[in-house]
């Protein structure tokens, strides 16, 4: 529970105490005054909620993000290795052939230079 939802809770409770006192005295100042704690006490016991429920909800969204990692490797185990295979086969690709993988990527600078340079 946040400390938001306790502190509002008492104040709330405080001011209808002081309010009642105040009609019971006919002091229009001190009932007043009540009802604005009671009304602001309400207020920070809803936002106490509020913090609670967007903590529940963050917590419940990191637990499916979890769950749908683990069923993901458990779906696709070797899902993790295509990326380093991919790379695996640049790298080969780069020490049998240098100069074609030099052009290559020259080539694929200049293409996304010129895309870049259209956007602006």
């Amino acid at each position: 529970m946040d400390e938001n939802s306790i502190a509002g809770a008492a104040r709330e409770f405080g001011g209808k105490v002081q309010g009642a006192a105040g009609t019971v005295a006919g002091n229009d100042e001190t009932r007043a005054e009540g009802k604005r704690d009671e009304v602001g006490g309400a207020t920070e016991t809803r936002v106490g909620q509020a913090s609670d429920t967007v903590r529940d909800v963050a917590g419940e969204a990191g637990d499916l993000a979890d769950r749908a990692i683990d069923t993901g490797r458990d779906v696709l185990p070797e899902a993790g290795a295509a990326p380093r295979r991919g790379g695996d086969t640049l790298t080969q690709y780069a020490k049998e052939f240098p100069l074609a993988f030099a052009a290559m990527a020259g080539a694929l600078g200049y293409l996304l230079a010129v895309a870049i340079r259209r956007r602006r």
